[in-house]
């Protein structure tokens, strides 16, 4: 009989990205080996007088082996990548309802297919297009509810998330049930901006001109507005989704609403891919077996001229242009060839071209290698080892089109725009480099909190940086909140929908409590402070001296928001303040009265530990296994924190080193703010006592505010 029965199994954990991409890096260098050892065996096999038939077999069984490991392992790694998406789609929620807000619109946000699993990478780059999409959704598409029940809609607007996957596709979408797009204000607007003629603007297909709004700077609005700005976002939309392989499609019926979806290729993110080996000339390129329609061989008479210099072949009935892919990419042609030519076909979203090259060399699963961005090749991709170590050079299909048919790359077309010519919105505080001015960080307090809540003004804080943190704590730190942020304002808007729920309301509670543990371990007792504020409304709700009702949900879901926002500053390496008087003069009017440290004196005046049984059992397994037991005292004097927040971290740093056991105040009456300027604590602790004590000054006395301090060793 197992321990234990009942308890779920657990069957996930937390991998780290770098670990993930280091593993994908590892898989890449077995896709070359084995690929090395196809090219061995075929050697070997033509020198086949030269070796017995065992080792032949043994060296062909090697080789098969080393592929399948290597196209598990790839297709394993990929699918630990994924996650779903519904990280992504959750984080609009707010987002939606702010905007709506300003707006004044009335809103239903649906997400359907949130259980679809992308590539992280892939997610966290649509976050953005994504984001776009909805404001333009809700400043343009959507109309006031006025003019909806004018029209017989429904005053309060559609809006929707979808994600799903089909035929080797992941396809993302944002629809609406508003104005719809006009395909001839869109025609006029590119009229009057010169983007298109009268006459061409007349034969324009209704889909190619809803494509126009995807153009630079086109817009349909004379007024910028701080929503959606006016004509910068979409163009960037389509770069990104077309960076990933993609395409964006649009549909829009006039009066009934729009939608935008993102086409991507489920492969997307990877740098591992199937491709098929070619050379032209002294060079070998590599080209994605999904961009190949065909490989031939035309002999010389079946390559007509057309239109003086340009040629083409005629292949299943169709015309198609042939050029010599090295004179595209070196400007120096081929070498003629007597009998035949190496035709290959190949095909993107700009058209279909054939290119004349050497020789077909074999298909061969490779790794690419993008290029750096300082360093670009139109029509290269990115670089890979072939067989036999050998480089070769990846062609993108899209830019080997646009060159061949003089399509051009330069800003403003498909492909490429200046990254610093464009910018899009942003929710959150923008990355700045931190100050290298700024000394050690001392705690942050409260302080600015309290002012705020009385109507003065706050004064700056500086607060510890990301950038002075422990990269490995600072990385869980950011991960973990960000995790919670996550569950809790889904927890928040699922708490809107049921406000009888106990459960809910007890999660949300929880998450609250766990980020102000995770601030004040780590040294933002100003948020910490803020968060704590949070906790006593949430403690009225639970005692049930206030009902939820919108009022209150507004107020969780922007004190989320402040703690989110105060994050993107803190990895900045910016100090940052609560600020919003609305927001602190709300958590002042509901949050609960806590009684003055005088009020309830006991276990301040007797000094003395108490330990529960489960302290007495956790002090004796730890001396059993050989730790030490300490009593200490710690006086402290804070310039501005609030004593319990002092004594709270005290206590978390001390986790660093032993295992409380008790502390009086007890711990409870410390969370509940009832401590002075001193603490007892009984912990126990592998560490020896001169250890513990210098440990106190480089931690405690340095940082905490600790004045007077005393380490008992229990004997």
């Amino acid at each position: 009989m197992t321990g234990n029965k009942g308890l779920p199994e657990l069957d996930r954990m937390a991998v780290k990205i770098a670990h993930l991409d280091r593993l994908l890096g590892l898989t890449g260098e077995i896709i070359i080996t084995a690929s090395n050892m196809a090219i061995l065996q075929r050697h070997l096999q033509s020198r086949a007088l030269d070796m017995d038939k065992d080792s032949l077999e043994m060296v062909k069984s090697a080789t098969l082996t080393a592929n399948r490991i290597s196209s598990d392992l790839h297709h394993l790694v990929m699918d630990i990548r994924l996650i779903p998406i519904k990280e992504t789609f959750l984080r609009f929620r707010r987002l939606v309802r702010d905007l709506a807000k300003k707006k004044g619109r009335q809103i239903n946000f649906d997400l359907v297919g949130e259980d679809t699993l992308v590539d992280k990478t892939v997610a966290e780059r649509l976050y953005e297009p994504l984001a776009h999409q909805i404001r333009n959704a809700i400043d343009h598409g959507l109309e006031d509810p006025l003019e909806r029940k004018a029209a017989g809609k429904d005053p309060k607007g559609q809006l929707t998330l979808t994600a799903y996957k089909k035929e080797g596709f992941t396809y993302v979408g944002v629809s609406d049930d508003g104005r719809g797009l006009s395909a001839e204000k869109i025609k006029r607007t590119a009229v009057d901006q010169g983007l298109l003629t009268p006459q061409a603007a007349a034969v324009l297909p209704e889909r190619e001109a809803w494509s126009l709004i995807m153009l630079p700077g086109f817009s349909t609005t004379i007024e910028a507005t701080e929503i959606s700005g006016r004509g910068v976002g979409m163009d960037v939309v389509r770069n990104t989704v077309t960076e990933l392989g993609g395409e964006v499609l649009i549909e829009s019926q006039p009066g009934q609403g729009a939608s935008f979806t993102y086409k991507i290729p489920q492969l997307s993110a990877v740098n591992i891919t199937d491709a098929l080996i070619i050379r032209a000339g002294q060079d070998y390129y590599a080209i994605p077996i999904g961009n190949v329609v065909a490989t031939q061989a035309f002999s010389p008479h079946e390559i007509h001229a057309a239109m003086q210099s340009a040629e083409c072949i005629v292949y299943l009935g169709a015309i198609i242009p042939i050029h010599d892919l090295r004179l595209l990419l070196s400007g120096r042609p081929l070498e003629d060839q007597a009998d035949t030519v190496p035709v290959i076909i190949i095909e993107a979203k700009n058209g279909r071209v054939a290119l004349k090259v050497s020789e077909f060399i074999r298909p061969q699963k490779l790794v690419l290698i993008p290029l750096p961005e300082i360093f670009s090749v139109t029509g290269v991709s990115g670089t890979t080892i072939l067989g036999g170590n050998q480089l070769g050079l990846v062609l993108d299909p899209f830019q080997i089109i646009s060159l061949a048919t003089g399509q051009g790359l330069g800003p403003g077309e498909d492909r490429f725009l200046s990254r610093e010519s464009v910018t899009m919105e942003d929710d959150g505080p923008a990355a700045e480099t931190p100050d290298p001015s700024v000394g050690p960080p001392p705690v942050s307090s409260g302080l600015a909190v309290e002012r705020a809540a009385e109507g003065k003004d706050a004064e700056p804080e500086a607060i510890p940086r990301a950038a002075e943190m422990d990269g490995r704590l600072a990385e869980e730190f950011f991960l973990e909140i960000q995790t919670i942020l996550t569950d809790l304002n889904e927890e928040i808007f699922q708490l809107e929908k049921e406000p009888d729920s106990r459960d809910r309301l007890n999660t949300i509670f929880r998450h609250f409590h766990s980020i102000k543990g995770n601030l004040i371990m780590t040294g933002f007792a100003h948020l910490g402070a803020f968060v704590h504020q949070v906790e006593g409304v949430l403690d009225r709700l639970r005692d049930r001296e206030l009902e939820v009702d919108q009022e209150i949900i507004d107020l969780l879901l922007d004190a989320a928001k402040q703690v989110e926002t105060a994050l993107g500053h803190i990895r900045a390496g910016r100090s940052f303040d609560i600020r919003d008087s609305e927001l602190l003069s709300q958590i002042e009017k509901f949050k609960a009265a806590e009684p003055p440290p005088a009020a309830d004196a006991e276990d301040q005046t007797d000094g003395a530990f108490r330990p529960g049984p489960l302290g007495q059992l956790l002090m004796l397994s730890k001396t059993a296994r050989g730790a030490k037991v300490y009593q200490s005292i710690f006086h402290f004097k804070p310039r501005f924190q609030d004593p319990f927040l002092v004594a709270y971290l005290i206590l978390k740093r001390l986790a660093l080193v032993g295992d409380v056991i008790d502390t009086v105040p007890a711990l409870d009456r410390i969370e509940r703010g009832l401590v002075t300027d001193w603490i007892k604590v009984m912990f126990a602790s592998r560490h020896d006592a001169d250890q513990i004590n210098r440990f106190t000054e480089r931690q405690l006395v340095r940082y905490f505010s600790v004045t007077q301090y005393e380490n008992l060793l229990l004997e």
